[in-house]
């Protein structure tokens, strides 16, 4: 059934309401503080008409009335995002001020900043390294006889492994294998190293150093197998929340924060190519605490995804700032990455 412009507006007052309060709302506060040019008694007669429908619960036969799932939903539907102040944008912007290193970087910035602004639970997932391009490849020596494998991806900077090289690998051999490399591993997918035979494409000049390169392509298998970065920030957060003040609530919404591939999952979610998912409540989302929604939204650049980031906490949470801090964010990002390009 199609709700009317009154009832529309009748329960747009009372779940504003309600996500500042976490308190029952009567039809008196709703006419006094939103809604004077309607009498009571009709904003009685409509919230009456509201719960049949299954949008509005009553605690209490005295108390007034707060919103079921289904109000939450069809809010969030509805949802107009409102513009973010000045000082949220400055806080936002001032955490990517400097340039970017890595999306694990990237990543850890958005969580804490997320958190921050929101005022709550927030979590980003990145996506695997499989499907990503190899851009850049190289040697770069530490000792006589190491190097550090220094891969840049169309995604990230890989520079966490180091291997052992000739001792007597002059300088000048050094560039010509890093010739080499680019030139047999660039512009490849990262999971396609896999099957790459040596033995094969190698040059009879480079067979001496085969066991090099072999190394290089070990780290490229290695980086290949690497897993979903999963980051949270501020799980504490959820107990500010008057609902988490039940310790049982608190500890459930805890669990959950701590099983980072459950989380994962849930973020990650379907791919269905939405930019923005909102779930709202374990009907939505199974794993989700009980009386939790989470905010999820896309990351990247050119249709390239690069991850999701959000927010989970309470069913109440203020959906109209979180989605505009998740747009202003994912803007942000895709021009850094385009800068970086």
């Amino acid at each position: 059934m199609t709700l009317s412009d009154r009832k529309k507006k009748i329960l747009y007052s009372l779940v504003d309401d309600y996500i500042v309060t976490a308190e029952p709302v009567s039809s008196k506060k709703i006419q006094e503080e939103h809604l004077p040019d309607y009498s009571s008694a009709t904003i009685r007669n409509e919230l009456s008409a509201l719960e049949s429908m299954g949008y509005l619960v009553q605690p209490h036969t005295s108390a007034g009335r707060i919103p079921s799932q289904k109000a939450f939903r069809f809010y969030v539907d509805q949802l107009m995002v409102t513009p973010l102040s000045q000082d949220e944008i400055t806080a936002i912007e001032g955490h990517f001020v400097d340039k970017i290193s890595s999306m694990q970087d990237v990543m850890s910035k958005v969580t804490t900043v997320l958190s921050e602004v929101t005022h709550l639970t927030s979590v980003a997932v990145e996506d695997s390294a499989t499907g990503e391009v190899v851009q850049t490849i190289k040697l770069v020596r530490l000792t006589q006889g190491n190097a550090l494998v220094l891969v840049v991806s169309d995604k990230n900077v890989f520079k966490d492994h180091i291997i052992e090289i000739p001792d007597n690998l002059s300088d000048n051999d050094l560039e010509k294998v890093n010739n080499w490399l680019n030139h047999l591993f660039t512009p490849k997918k990262i999971d396609e190293l896999r099957t790459l035979n040596l033995d094969e494409v190698l040059d009879e000049e480079l067979k001496v150093l085969q066991g090099l390169f072999e190394d290089v392509l070990k780290v490229l298998r290695e980086v290949s197998k690497k897993k979903k970065e999963i980051i949270t920030q501020g799980a504490a957060q959820i107990l500010d929340y008057p609902e988490y003040s039940d310790k049982d609530n608190a500890k459930q919404f805890l669990q959950v924060i701590e099983q980072k591939q459950k989380l994962a999952d849930m973020f990650a979610g379907d791919d269905n190519g939405m930019e923005l998912n909102i779930k709202i409540g374990r009907e939505e989302e199974k794993n989700l605490p009980d009386g939790c929604s989470l905010v999820t939204a896309k990351i990247g650049i050119n249709k390239n995804s690069y991850g999701n980031i959000g927010v989970i906490g309470p069913v109440r949470m203020d959906y109209k700032k979180v989605v505009s801090v998740l747009d202003h964010i994912g803007k942000l990002i895709e021009k850094l990455l385009s800068e970086e390009e």
